[in-house]
């Protein structure tokens, strides 16, 4: 049987490059060649294991594309895609009957079955996650086709557009001209950018704070933000009122996970207005303002994931819009993925947005 190989954590922190039987692929599959996989931000929670959730082994990665190297025939006749094709799928692995599944929530499915992150690799078909150089996409899947001229890195980015436009649409339910503040001008803000502009935004606010986020800030700026401000430099609050004529944002959508993130989030809301929360704070403690919540009847809603809305993502990822791959602003070959990891967590490199691990 053909092998493969793939960085699997074994333990926290601990991650080893090991070899599997390549799976037969049944009716319902496909057998992915990885081309490129970003690290996203949340693989460094399941790296460590910081709350406590995650499972081991584990084959990190759920932000990639690739080529359909096999494809069951019933798999082919749903999903429209033919070996040699290039395709990116969404994260989850749904079981489509439980309740959350039912009411078309399945991120939040009971089985818990998602690519590259709570999928272990100890049973058959092992290749779970794209750090490697396959996986195996299977029945319950969400797949899509990549246009022949966009690359696979702008194509690992659609989780990610995916996860802005459920902040910008889906819980922010933004129209157009109506104003949004994004907090935090990493790649999941950079991508709520593209998202809001896409939604018709009007203006849309991106906030940073230090020296390392002046090129992101300028990012934002190319991807469409009407307005930058560094926290730093500026007091916000007056400059979000100059900006809205005094009315403050229609929506705040907090994409860092810094504490400190929320307490601007208050500052800069109008009455009636929605903060919705994707940054992940690790666990840390966040003072909320009841009686600001209560007062301004202000909406406060999490996100998690981008149920149904990769699909927004790739079609504005194929128009070949906006300069995606920009975002993608350092690389690996995937043979050295356990040190891109840590790269990316050790942040000595101020300028960058997402890393990139790179098969051949």
């Amino acid at each position: 049987m053909t092998k493969t190989k793939s960085w699997v954590l074994t333990e926290p922190a601990k991650m080893a490059l090991q070899e599997f039987d390549i799976p037969e692929v049944g009716s319902t599959d496909i057998l992915v060649k990885v081309k490129v996989t970003c690290i996203c931000g949340s693989d460094p929670h399941w790296y460590h294991n910081d709350d406590n959730c995650a499972k081991y082994p584990l084959i990190l990665g759920h932000e990639f594309a690739g080529i359909v190297e096999k494809i069951g025939d019933e798999a082919a006749s749903r999903y429209g895609v033919k070996v040699g094709d290039k395709i990116t799928v969404e994260p989850y692995l749904a079981c489509g009957h439980c309740e959350y599944c039912a009411t078309g929530h399945y991120q939040l499915c009971t089985a818990k079955m998602c690519y590259g992150i709570s999928i272990t690799c100890d049973s058959a078909p092992y290749i779970n996650g794209a750090y490697g150089e396959y996986i195996l996409v299977r029945s319950g899947s969400k797949v899509f086709k990549v246009d022949d001229d966009v690359s696979f890195e702008e194509a690992a980015m659609s989780s990610v557009i995916g996860n802005g436009y459920r902040l910008v649409v889906d819980k922010a339910q933004l129209k157009p001209n109506q104003s949004a503040l994004v907090l935090g001008p990493g790649a999941l803000g950079l991508c709520t950018v593209i998202a809001a502009k896409e939604a018709g935004v009007y203006p849309l606010i991106v906030v940073g704070v230090g020296d390392a986020d002046d090129n992101r800030l300028a990012l934002a700026k190319e991807f469409g933000a009407d307005y930058t401000i560094r926290l730093d430099k500026e007091d916000i609050v007056a400059r979000v009122s100059e900006i809205t004529k005094g009315k403050m944002c229609d929506a705040v959508l907090e994409c860092s996970g810094a504490v400190p993130a929320y307490k601007t989030a208050f500052s800069c809301i109008k009455t009636l207005g929605t903060i919705v929360l994707l940054g992940i704070t690790g666990g840390r403690d966040v003072p909320i303002l009841i009686d600001q919540i209560v007062k301004k009847e202000l909406q406060i809603k999490g996100s998690i994931g981008q149920p149904n809305d990769v699909d927004y993502a790739m079609k504005t990822i194929n128009k070949k819009k906006y300069p995606i791959a920009k975002m993608i602003t350092t690389k690996f070959p995937m043979s050295k993925a356990d040190e891109a990891i840590e790269f990316f967590m050790s942040k000595k490199d101020p300028s960058c947005i997402r890393v990139a691990l790179y098969n051949d």
